[in-house]
């Protein structure tokens, strides 16, 4: 059952910036942070394993439980993760959408991403025994990426093997995109259909789908710039146009938030402690100095709301971190 409280305030960070308006706070951090389809409400993760959801403009905090990866649907339940479940939370009663038994039996499920139409929700599998692996002398265990419906229907597993890193769903819902990294081929973004069906390959990290669809814009491994990949029709190779956007500071060390799409022209991005606004037909970058950089970390700390006007994300602060939004200029 939802726990909730009432916590409106009104901070200024920095202390010359702008008006930031501070949510929650937690001496371990926030993170995990992602909006609700209207915008009115938050859902994230505080203190590492607490499940919650605010509203941002009364400051009520609702605490959803204990789980991980909270999503909010338009009816206000909470999709989670939660005991290598994927469950679906709304008030006092708990759905399970996914088991450790469904799809592959004994599998733990991690991760669920409802897709923008609010009619499936995206999904990690681990460790599915493949005979194909078994076969070749390999490790037969592999992890895979699954499709579940939010209504009616099975979940299904998909061909798309996946080695660790975020996802991320196009604006139609009709194909989604995720990254991985392993010693072999490096940092690479996969471009895959929601029926599973893989579309292209580009190197990068923590992708970003621009609002029409048309683009992709990533970090690349060692930070520095913002890599732009553009559409031609199609996701393949030969289909594809490659932009690189220099920023004009960096540390090296990248967060594991993904650039984010004011619109189809321009891109926000963390570096080098700092935000940047960079507008990629004319290669320029701006810092944005209303905004502090979020916590550097291996999980999304930040979120821009539906309406690309305001940006939520996790900051430190004396005792630990707090979680704020503030309106875009």
């Amino acid at each position: 059952m939802f726990r909730s409280w009432a916590a409106d305030r009104t901070d200024h960070w920095p202390d010359d910036g702008e008006p930031m308006k501070r949510i929650d706070a937690s001496p371990e951090g926030i993170f995990d942070v992602s909006w609700s389809p209207d915008g009115r409400w938050l859902a994230y993760v505080r203190g590492g394993t607490e499940v919650c959801i605010a509203n941002v403009e009364t400051g009520e905090i609702r605490v959803v439980g204990p789980g991980a990866y909270p999503n909010l649907t338009s009816d206000m339940s909470v999709v989670l993760e939660r005991d290598d479940q994927i469950l679906r939370v709304q008030g006092a009663g708990a759905q399970t959408l996914v088991s450790t038994d469904g799809i592959v039996r004994g599998t733990p499920k991690h991760a669920p991403l409802v897709s923008p139409d609010g009619a499936l929700v995206l999904l990690h599998v681990s460790n599915v025994f493949d005979k194909w692996s078994q076969a070749r002398n390999a490790y037969p265990y592999r992890h895979f990426m699954a499709i579940a419906p939010l209504g009616a229907g099975k979940p299904v597993l998909t061909a798309e093997q996946w080695y660790g890193g975020s996802t991320v769903w196009f604006p139609d819902s009709r194909r989604f995109a995720h990254y991985e990294f392993d010693s072999t081929g490096g940092a690479r973004i996969h471009v895959v259909s929601a029926e599973g069906v893989h579309q292209g390959t580009m190197a990068g990290l923590f992708p970003s789908v621009s609002p029409d669809g048309a683009r992709i814009a990533a970090k690349p491994r060692g930070g520095g710039n913002v890599v732009v990949y553009s559409s031609r029709g199609s996701w393949a190779n030969e289909e594809v146009e490659t932009a690189v956007l220099k920023l004009p500071e960096s540390t090296g060390r990248l967060s594991a938030t993904p650039p984010m799409w004011l619109d189809n022209r321009l891109v926000v991005i963390d570096e080098g402690d700092k935000m940047w606004r960079v507008d990629i037909k004319k290669d320029k970058a701006e810092e944005m100095h209303q905004l502090p950089a979020p916590t550097l970390r291996g999980r999304h700390t930040m979120a821009l709301s539906p309406e690309r006007e305001r940006i939520a994300l996790e900051v430190a602060v004396d005792g630990g971190f707090a979680l704020g939004v503030v309106k875009l200029c």
